[in-house]
């Protein structure tokens, strides 16, 4: 049976993977989010100070997500196709948006990692393991976003930019050349 559940989890990535558009938010990633946000919307039901926490992380993470996946995430969905050299267009935005969007980004998950703190004290307090390693496990994966995808995100859209720039003709072009890119 657990055999058969890898095959059927592989075969869905792989061919999840293949259809995706190649801006997409990686499917993995977004899998993740949804699901760790399901599982705080069921720490929600919890009654007393347990469902007060998991209502307002789920909710902080939920908006967090949003902008992640329209910003950030998007950009690794282009890091094979942008390493390759294979792509033909390049998106005219979204890589200055990263830099310009970062601050606020991290700003917003600093409010969900105090919020799955505050979780993570009530479940322990009342005696719920399994709640508390669920903000646990949602605060490493933030925690990653942070050291990792986002800087990742970053080295792709200089990946851009560099070839968006080397795409365009230089400045000693001809005045007919400056003419027509006007």
């Amino acid at each position: 049976m657990k055999a058969l559940f890898t095959a059927a989890a592989v075969v869905c990535a792989i061919a999840t993977t293949a259809s995706a558009a190649p801006s997409a938010t990686p499917y993995v990633l977004s899998a993740a989010h949804e699901d760790f946000v399901m599982q705080l919307d069921d720490a929600a039901n919890v009654p007393g100070q347990i469902g007060t926490a998991a209502r307002t992380a789920a909710d902080l993470l939920r908006r967090h997500n949003e902008t992640e996946e329209a910003v950030v995430l998007p950009l690794l969905g282009l890091a094979e196709t942008a390493m390759s050299s294979t792509m033909t267009t390049w998106p005219a935005r979204g890589t200055t948006d990263l830099r310009a969007r970062l601050p606020g980004i991290l700003d917003g998950q600093e409010e969900v990692v105090i919020a799955l703190v505050e979780l993570f004290a009530a479940a322990e307090e009342q005696g719920r393991p399994d709640i508390s390693r669920l903000a646990e496990r949602i605060v490493w994966h933030e925690t990653e976003d942070a050291e990792i995808l986002y800087p990742a995100a970053v080295l792709v859209s200089s990946g851009i930019e560099a070839n968006t720039d080397e795409a365009r003709p230089s400045d000693g072009d001809s005045e007919a050349e400056d003419t027509l890119r006007r």
